[in-house]
């Protein structure tokens, strides 16, 4: 009776036996995707072979051979090519192998039959892979990491930093380490709080190949919703005034719209040809703001991701200004004012309505080509680019290559000061007007605090939990 109890069951669960197998999407798709599409994806693909599809991973390449044999690794020509010892054979070409999980992974899945997991094998597989599991953060840093992403808690108390695998959390008054959020995207470069201060929106992902925007409990970290995936880094990420929806921009070249609630993507701008480096609300949440490096800002009707108008300042071939400039950063004021700066030597201010009236139409494009325009210039002096750019209690900061961090009175235009002291170049800006601080985070993982009224410093740290001193 026991034996046939056990024959029963056995007959009953090999469902649970199958999900002990690899299952495409979750284990092999992000192998592909990471160690193999930039060869085998696009228009060229070496061997005549390309993987950026499931359909176009079952088609033979120049040799013929088939690359999956269900039930038959051996006999598949993806896991020969995994295991060959000729180096003129073993893929990937002149990169370090697979490690030995990872072909184990794409063995055993092909053993089990090779099946596909999805509902589309035609679209590609970055567009279709599950979120990462993200690796633990390292317990020490060998090195200060980049800080390129910073952002105080609604109450000022504490400051949050973009590190390796994690989120830190410091003391905003005096540089300690509180809490570490670990399990996040290998670089983190955008981040932002809920109102509440219970939730913080991340932005980030693996250079060239995966990026997300991901809702995480403020206090442990939990990952309660995640966004994407996207086919390239998360570059930044904003909460929509009334709280229901977030927009993330792409080094991919798109912005997209989804709702908190349930995740759905609500729409998709593809309009820059270049990445898309920032996204930013206006204050009432009409219009939503995207930098690119194409040059130019675009003003979307935040609902739709319509096109409202193009901002085309930073692209001007009559004085004052003159340049064909690449745009880092986009921001808006609460009178509706726009700011955006890069490349250049100055924060162009500009009203998008205005915008939107100046461009006109190809009838007039000599005229516009001349005219000023509307645009406010917040002058400066440097040599380098600005990355970062924040506005709060009627003032404007900027920072970048040249290691300082800029104040501008908004009104007025005029540079109230600027803060020295940091070594590398500047990457993030976060500003708290209640609490009159302003911090900056560097390439070389240092972090300052001033005080935006009398310009001292308040504290300094490097943002690397259990770095050596």
């Amino acid at each position: 009776m026991n034996r046939l109890l056990i024959a029963l069951l056995a007959m009953l669960v090999p469902t649970s036996v199958r999900a002990a197998d690899p299952a495409f999407l979750p284990d092999v798709a992000p192998v592909m995707v990471s160690r193999c599409v930039s060869c085998h994806g696009g228009t060229k693909a070496r061997g005549e072979y390309k993987l950026n599809t499931f359909e176009n991973l079952l088609k033979p390449g120049a040799s013929d051979a088939k690359p999956v044999v269900p039930g038959k690794p051996e006999e598949s020509e993806l896991y020969r090519r995994l295991v060959a010892t000729d180096p003129k054979e073993r893929m990937p070409p002149g990169d370090d192998p697979l490690t030995a999980e990872e072909i184990a992974v794409v063995k055993r899945w092909i053993a089990a039959g090779g099946k596909f997991d999805g509902t589309d094998p035609v679209a590609s597989l970055k567009s279709i892979l599950p979120p990462r599991k993200h690796p633990a953060a390292p317990e020490k840093y060998p090195t200060p990491a980049p800080v390129c992403a910073i952002a105080f808690s609604p109450d000022g108390k504490e400051l949050t930093v973009g590190g390796v695998n994690e989120v830190t959390i410091w003391d905003a008054t005096n540089g300690k380490l509180l809490r570490r959020l670990p399990k996040q995207p290998a670089r983190i470069h955008s981040l932002a709080y809920s109102t509440d201060g219970k939730k913080i929106l991340l932005g980030g992902g693996t250079v060239g190949e995966y990026g997300e925007a991901a809702l995480i409990d403020a206090t442990n970290g939990n990952r309660e919703r995640v966004f994407g995936p996207f086919d390239d880094l998360v570059l930044s990420v904003a909460f929509s005034p009334d709280g229901k929806s977030i927009a993330a921009g792409s080094a991919d070249r798109t912005a997209r719209s989804y709702r908190i609630a349930d995740g759905t993507e609500v729409w998709r701008s593809s309009l820059h040809n270049d990445w898309v480096t920032a996204v930013a609300y206006s204050h009432g949440g009409k219009w939503l703001a995207t930098s690119s490096k194409d040059r130019t800002v675009k003003v979307l009707d935040a609902a739709t991701g319509k096109l409202f108008t193009t901002y085309n300042g930073h692209r001007r071939q009559f004085s004052p200004h003159v340049g064909q400039l690449e745009v880092y950063a986009v921001a808006f004021d609460s009178t509706g004012t726009a700011y955006s700066v890069g490349a250049g030597l100055a924060v162009r201010a500009w009203n998008p309505v205005k915008a939107h009236d100046e461009n006109g139409s190809a009838a007039d494009m000599e005229e516009r080509f001349k005219n000023v325009g509307h645009t406010r210039y917040l002058e400066y002096k440097g040599e380098r680019p600005s990355f970062g750019l924040v506005v709060g209690g009627g003032q404007v900061f900027s920072a970048g290559g040249d290691k300082v961090v800029r104040q501008h009175d908004a009104a007025s235009g005029k540079l109230v000061r600027e803060y020295a002291g940091h070594a590398d170049w500047i990457y993030s800006l976060a500003v708290h007007p209640a609490t009159e601080r302003i911090a900056s985070g560097a390439f070389d993982g240092e972090v300052r605090i001033c005080d935006t009224k009398t310009g001292d410093l308040v504290v300094s740290f490097k943002a690397a939990p259990g770095l050596a001193k």
